[in-house]
């Protein structure tokens, strides 16, 4: 007999290490998760990507200012002076806190895991083909690895009303 399982999990996390998990006892080719696909994860990230590089962007600009008030500041009381002097100063402290603040804004915007984005979406839908297994089983298994719900869709039944 030809059947389904379709379990929900509360996140996709859980979903992932479920399949993960009963991929041993059930082909990956059983196992369908159109939920599971990359596409909610993917819009996340993109949106903290976007937002890494606006930050990294907008500090390095403040770092270039910073760095060549301070290579001014440097060239005028320390040297060398003359043109050149001090246009290699500035130039030159420019680039390093350029650089330097861009490098610790990017990181300290990485070390900071609570954003929006890195939450989970929803809840995710599971659903596993049982023709060669027990389908009870395998409900009783989805249900203490976690699934919020677990529904068994019976093939037959499903093929006489369609």
């Amino acid at each position: 007999m030809d059947c389904s399982v379709i379990a929900t999990f509360p996140d996709a996390r859980r979903a992932a290490i479920v399949r993960q998990q009963i991929s041993h006892y059930v082909a990956l080719s059983d196992i369908k998760s159109p939920a599971l696909d990359m596409a909610k994860e993917t819009a996340g990230e993109a949106r903290y990507m976007g937002r890494i590089v606006i930050w990294i962007v907008l500090a390095s600009a403040v770092g270039t200012g910073l760095g060549a008030a301070l290579g001014a500041l440097f060239a005028y009381t320390f040297g060398p002076h003359g043109t050149s002097g001090y246009v290699i100063q500035i130039v030159s402290w420019a680039i390093f806190m350029h650089l330097l603040i861009g490098m610790w804004a990017g990181y300290a915007f990485l070390a900071d895991r609570s954003g929006r984005e890195l939450r989970d979406s929803g809840p995710v839908t599971l659903t596993v083909r049982c023709a060669k297994i027990d389908a009870a089983a395998l409900s009783e298994r989805l249900l203490k690895l976690g699934a919020t719900e677990v529904e068994i869709r019976d093939g037959a039944a499903k093929a006489a009303a369609g």
